[in-house]
């Protein structure tokens, strides 16, 4: 662990003590996050088949280490942002090519050595950035959330990616994002790896991502992006989010709209680069063409938000997104990256992007804070999908619901501290696919430094 960590520690301790002006130095922040994570996900069962599911659960302790700088002084500021995370496995399944014990699969929170999950692991991210007037570019390792690409918190470690991002303020009430990515880090992985979206095999390097984000309309925001992963698809989307204030509560929509297209080696019919969907003729795989539509209505009142959405997937292809190489193939890691995607029906297990897909949501959330228990919120979701596209289930289906409940302590001694649980149940309606139960626990502790 040390011979990895160090090298790169010094590096980037020697570009502190570089660019160490005032301002790097006294708007810089630093803290350590004590993170406690155990899941445990029962496979009940396999639509269609007789098979036994696979089951697994993790428990790890992660100790992440964060530190922000300001800005040098000058026209042209510069800064560091560092990220050092330690991963150490309390408990996890057996060996993955251990058929004696199927329910001691290894899973997802921890790389994999030899088929096994390693015993720790370790990452070192740094991100270097510049600002000028309103703009800021930052290089390096990039957690960012957008309408393009989302990156998954669901492990002991967040998924990252690699590459460079603009973001300008400059234009009153507008902010435009641009980004180059040419790398990701899946959850379980200490090292970079190529991208691809589901139903490939060959990797791409290259994701390109922009977009226009507009608030200049009261309680309104405009957002159109774009997107091209190399080789495999375009991906166009329009956007809009409001909040409408009430005489007795509030109501929030949000709209979104994808177009998806393949382009490069996709377009051309190279099955390396396969998008999965239902092509007709039994062929599941074959050129992007998709479009999603969807809208969440929310109304909230006295700390209650109940929430109605609807999503339609159209086209012969499954909604495309940006994942890892290492989910395919004789490359799969344990249950598989688990990326997720930017579309309203990102679930805890199951996101809903079959081609043809139609699905309903409901959720209720309340926060206790109304009841004078600030920090603790309960939250439920339930989606259910239908009309889905395959060559063997006219009548596909599937449903699931997720219940979550977390506290963060607001004040006092304990300020820092969260806890939360989180149970969801899927249950698809489609050959292959894995009926299954999960639950998470996390505790996490954040200390601050300076």
């Amino acid at each position: 662990m040390n011979k990895l960590l160090s090298p790169l520690m010094g590096a980037a301790l020697a570009s502190v003590t570089l660019y160490a002006h005032a301002d790097f130095i006294n708007d810089s922040h630093a803290d350590v996050t004590l993170l406690n994570r155990y899941l445990n996900q029962d496979g009940q069962g396999i639509s269609g088949s007789t098979a036994k599911a696979k089951s697994y659960h993790d428990w790890g302790q992660g100790f992440q280490f964060d530190f922000k700088s300001g800005y040098t002084e000058g026209t042209i500021g510069v800064g560091l942002d560092l990220q050092a995370f330690y991963g150490l496995k309390l408990d996890s399944g057996g060996d993955l090519d251990d058929k004696t014990h199927q329910g001691r699969y290894p899973g997802s929170m921890f790389p994999l050595e030899n088929g096994k999950s390693a015993d720790q692991f370790g990452v070192l991210s740094p991100t270097f950035k510049a600002r000028f007037l309103k703009d800021e570019l930052r290089v390096g390792t990039l957690y960012q959330n957008n309408p393009m690409l989302a990156n998954t918190d669901g492990r002991l470690y967040r998924q990252t990616n690699t590459g460079a991002q603009l973001v300008s303020k400059d234009l009153d009430n507008f902010t435009f994002t641009v980004g180059d990515i040419t790398q990701t880090k899946i959850r379980n992985e200490t090292g970079d790896t190529g991208m691809i979206t589901a139903g490939g095999t060959k990797k791409s390097d290259r994701f390109l991502y922009g977009g226009a984000d507009y608030a200049g309309i009261p309680g309104t925001t405009l957002s159109a992006w774009y997107s091209n992963l190399s080789d495999y698809y375009q991906q166009a989307f329009l956007g809009a989010k409001r909040h409408d204030a009430l005489p007795v509560g509030a109501i929030d929509s949000d709209f979104r709209a994808y177009r998806s297209l393949g382009v490069g080696a996709n377009a051309d019919g190279d099955s390396q680069y396969a998008g999965a969907g239902y092509y007709g003729n039994g062929l599941t795989k074959g050129r992007i063409n998709q479009s999603t539509i969807s809208l969440m209505e929310s109304y909230s009142l006295a700390g209650h938000t109940i929430g109605l959405g609807a999503q339609k997937n159209s086209g012969s292809s499954d909604f495309p997104y940006l994942d890892s190489g290492l989910n395919s193939g004789a490359s799969m890691q344990g249950p598989g990256s688990g990326a997720d995607t930017p579309a309203l029906t990102n679930m805890q297990l199951n996101k809903f992007q079959h081609a043809g897909e139609r699905s309903w949501l409901a959720q209720y959330k309340y926060d206790f804070a109304q009841l004078g228990v600030d920090g603790l919120v309960f939250a439920t979701t339930y989606v259910h999908g239908d009309q889905i596209r395959t060559p063997s289930d006219p009548n596909a289906k599937e449903w699931e619901r997720d219940i979550s409940l977390a506290y963060n302590v607001p004040s006092g001694e304990l300020k820092g501290l969260g806890v939360r649980w989180q149970n969801a149940h899927a249950s698809p309606d489609i050959t292959g696919a894995t009926i299954q139960d999960e639950n998470r626990f996390y505790v996490s502790y954040v200390v601050p430094l300076w």
